[in-house]
């Protein structure tokens, strides 16, 4: 089963790299995983202060290799929008 590294490339912060990786059947699995991480991860930043939009997951394969990237915003979608919308209000 191929291996898939999850990096994290912050606009101004560079890359933070995963160095264990995770096992998925395909690509498209990859791709979701990246899809919900991304969801998730939404309140760290909140935390600090960051705004995700500002941050992109890079999955690479086994041998370093960009598989494909993506962008939080894209994981956001129109409903970050629309809270972005209500706020200014």
């Amino acid at each position: 089963m191929p291996r898939f590294f999850f990096h994290v490339r912050g606009a101004r912060e560079g890359l933070s790299r995963d160095e264990l990786g995770l096992n998925f059947p395909d690509v498209e699995t990859a791709y979701r995983e990246a899809f919900c991480a991304a969801r998730d991860i939404r309140g760290v930043f909140a935390l600090r202060g960051q705004h995700p939009c500002d941050y992109t997951i890079e999955v690479a394969n086994a041998a370093d290799e960009l598989i494909f990237s993506l962008p939080f915003s894209t994981a956001f979608g129109r409903r970050m929008h629309r809270r972005t919308k209500r706020f200014r209000q």
